[in-house]
């Protein structure tokens, strides 16, 4: 785990902001590729709309990141593990590790099929979520509780 919190918040923005960027990049050549139906909808309502879902969750993903790095301790480890607190050990595990292994797995069934080489653009973006999501599981297990608010 980084000794400071700023490379957490860093990913927690990038991952943000390229949500848009990467549907900005993937419906061009989803259309170019010719799939879609001539009489279908237009490839900028999805394209829009990214923008529109990055602002609607924005605030919840920001809120979880700054709950759960408020009390960042900087000698936490990624498979940290403290008996002393186990209600918070097996919830944040559950929760965030939870969705780490989801995301994981979701990853490989996905790569399991042939695709064209923008499809991989969304596996990619995905794993980008799992430091993300282990990084925050760590801080919240490992916050150190005798920082003040």
């Amino acid at each position: 785990m980084p000794t400071s919190v700023r490379p957490l918040w860093i990913l927690t923005g990038l991952l943000l902001a390229f949500y848009p960027v990467l549907n900005f990049v993937y419906w061009p050549q989803v259309l170019r590729s010719g799939v879609l139906p001539p009489d279908g909808d237009s490839i900028g309502i999805p394209m829009y709309g990214s923008i529109l879902v990055t602002i609607v969750a924005s605030p919840v993903v920001l809120g979880i990141a700054w709950l759960c790095l408020r009390h960042y301790n900087p000698a936490t480890r990624l498979a940290t593990i403290r008996w002393d607190r186990p209600i918070r050990t097996v919830a944040a595990s559950f929760v965030f590790g939870g969705a780490a292994v989801l995301v994981v797995i979701g990853i490989f069934a996905e790569l399991g099929h042939a695709m064209p080489w923008y499809e991989y653009l969304w596996a990619a973006y995905a794993l980008a979520w799992v430091p993300w999501l282990l990084g925050v599981r760590a801080a919240v297990i490992d916050q150190d509780t005798t920082a003040g608010d």
